[in-house]
């Protein structure tokens, strides 16, 4: 009997034991053990690169989110669950792709991460001492804040601004949360007011303000929005609470530039919000646009619209919400939401390859312009159905130096400004209040026959005839040409189309805004100017005319002999940056 009873009496301690071994392993942490091995590598992201396969991610999801787990625990399975999807991204990334760990996706480690950050705020001083604990490989920080989508305002103030000083990881973690700031612009709505309260932003500088919250020209489509609401609840931030801020603190100057159609200045910060989606938009039927737009009392969005992103790489995003010209509205036709839009002013580019840039030694460069002939249309907010053309705007590579010249990339065109693309949509009702802003050689031809125009800039040009001379009288005055020369007398009919006084061939020669008239040959491979013909009453050179004015008289050419006399083809040409037309003389030779 006592027999019996030894053997079940160590029965029963063998179940224990065995019991006993069964919840230590139970509760051995995944996170825990992983970690011990990390701090042997230079980084987290290293260990995880070359311990991939052996991470059991259920496991780290489960640590992640045990509550009742210590903090360092969960920071720990959170930290390598994001260093985990870092690499499983990188390697489903195209060749070439952005490596930043805030271009990445985070799929599953995303909700933990914030809401191991958001702890920041509920209880500070348990997460501070599980940064002490666990903060170490340096990296973990910024991959969990890279994980992070969304921080509220109150979780961000802490984690910037209640790091204990004594703290061996401070930097580190401040450096993180700085970047989290600055990669995510857009959710200033959600924590601006927040840390504008606090003096985070004290030691920014104007260009620390435009690099993150304005125009980043080493990241063009920094500036990112998920929806059109997000969007336009950005810029109506930016209106409302951080501009007058700005302009406050460092003056107008760097946030606008001078107007050229009404006094004061105009927002050009270069700004524009990038927009995961876009609304749907349809081409009306012939006859159906209305003839008169009422814009009082309505709101308007301005969107540019890449549909040749496929066509050239690198170009911009397929769809933007134009920045300055929103900052530019008055508040009464600045929506604040897409129900609350009546409009939508569409910029839509036309690409076209230009020239190559060249270096300092005149080599040409593997970096070339582009040119775009963009279309201006509004559209109907409610039904998506354009309402009109207003015409084609041509856009100019941006001026811009490149540190690599052997880069193998396209330089785009700069956005039309504010400026200009508030009197445009301002004067919808009256294009010719805007028709010297157009490209208005669009359906002309490259030839154009005598007594037709065309508009180049300011100025509506119209040859009429011609004469060959050898020379010519006008009074007191008596003109002869070089010899092995002649005089090519033209006959013409200038009109400024623009909006304020302008003169025609000016001495002082504006690219770009003044038109260029010369005479070609038959090849177009020998230019030759006008003369400045001082003294002779009908020289148009120098003729400054008010807005709708006109004035007939002639321009001066001295030709060589034998292009002026011989048989083969003469030509006018006008042009403008790159858009030019031709008039053909031949037949016309006069006295």
């Amino acid at each position: 009997m006592k027999q019996k009873k030894r053997i079940v009496l160590l029965l029963v301690c063998g179940l224990l034991l065995l019991g006993l071994a069964a919840c230590q392993g139970k509760g051995k942490s995944a996170a825990e053990s992983n970690w011990r091995s990390a701090k042997k590598e230079k980084s987290l992201v290293e260990y995880v690169k070359k311990n991939q396969s052996e991470l059991d991610m259920e496991a780290l999801k489960g640590e992640a989110g045990d509550s009742e787990s210590p903090l360092s625990r969960q920071f720990q399975a959170t930290a390598l669950l994001c260093a985990l999807e870092y690499q499983n991204s990188l390697s489903g990334a195209e060749e070439g792709q952005e490596d930043s760990m805030y271009q990445m996706e985070y799929p599953v480690s995303a909700g933990y991460a914030e809401s191991l950050l958001g702890k920041a705020a509920t209880e500070k001083e348990a997460f501070w001492k599980a940064m002490e604990e666990a903060f170490y490989p340096y990296d973990c920080f910024e991959l969990v804040f890279a994980a992070a989508g969304h921080l509220d305002g109150a979780s961000l103030a802490e984690l910037t601004g209640g790091i204990p000083e004594d703290s061996g990881y401070q930097s580190d973690f401040l450096e993180a949360a700085e970047q989290w700031i600055e990669n995510h612009p857009v959710s200033v709505t959600e924590y601006g007011d927040a840390m504008l309260s606090t003096d985070f932003f004290g030691d920014w500088t104007s260009d620390d303000w435009k690099d993150v919250y304005f125009r980043n020209y080493n990241q063009p489509d920094h500036v990112k929005a998920d929806t059109v609401g997000e969007a336009l609840s950005y810029v109506n931030y930016l209106r409302s609470k951080m501009l007058p801020k700005l302009e406050a603190e460092f003056g107008g100057d760097g946030w606008k530039s001078p107007s050229e159609f009404q006094e004061g200045n105009y927002y050009a910060t270069g700004l524009t919000v990038s927009i995961g989606e876009q609304p749907a938009f349809q081409e009306a039927e012939e006859g159906s646009m209305p003839e008169v737009i009422e814009t009082e009392g309505k709101k308007v969005a301005a969107f540019y619209r890449n549909l040749q992103e496929a066509e050239y790489k690198g170009s911009p995003a397929p769809f933007r919400l134009l920045g300055d010209f929103m900052l530019q509205l008055p508040a009464e036709e600045c929506p604040v939401s897409l129900e609350d839009t009546d409009y939508y002013f569409v910029l839509t580019p036309s690409y076209e390859p230009g020239e190559y840039y060249q270096d300092q030694s005149g080599n040409e460069t593997k970096i070339q312009e582009v040119y775009s002939n963009t279309s201006i249309d509004l559209y109907d907010a409610k039904t998506g159905v354009q309402l009109r053309h207003l015409g084609v705007i041509t856009e100019e590579p941006a001026d811009r130096i490149f540190e690599d010249l052997t880069l193998e990339a396209f330089e785009f065109p700069k956005v039309t400004t504010a400026d200009i693309l508030t009197y445009i949509y301002h004067n919808v009702n009256n294009p010719d209040a805007f028709i010297s802003l157009l490209d208005n050689t669009a359906g002309l031809g490259s030839e154009l026959q005598p007594g037709e125009s065309v508009i180049l800039g300011s100025w509506e040009i119209t040859y009429q005839s011609k004469k060959i001379v050898e020379s010519f009288d006008d009074g007191m005055f008596q003109f002869t040409a070089s010899d092995g020369r002649r005089f090519l007398m033209a006959d013409f009919t200038i009109t400024n189309r623009g909006t304020e006084k302008e003169t025609f061939l000016p001495m002082i020669y504006q690219i770009g805004k003044d038109p260029v008239v010369q005479v070609a040959d038959a090849a177009k491979e020998n230019y030759y100017d006008c003369v400045d013909a001082l003294g002779y009453g009908k020289c148009l050179n120098g003729t400054s005319l008010e807005p709708g004015e006109s004035e007939e008289g002639q321009l001066i050419f001295e030709v060589p002999t034998e292009l002026a006399e011989g048989e083969g083809a003469i030509y006018i040409v006008v042009s403008l940056g790159n858009k030019n037309v031709s008039y053909l003389l031949n037949g016309q030779n006069g006295e």
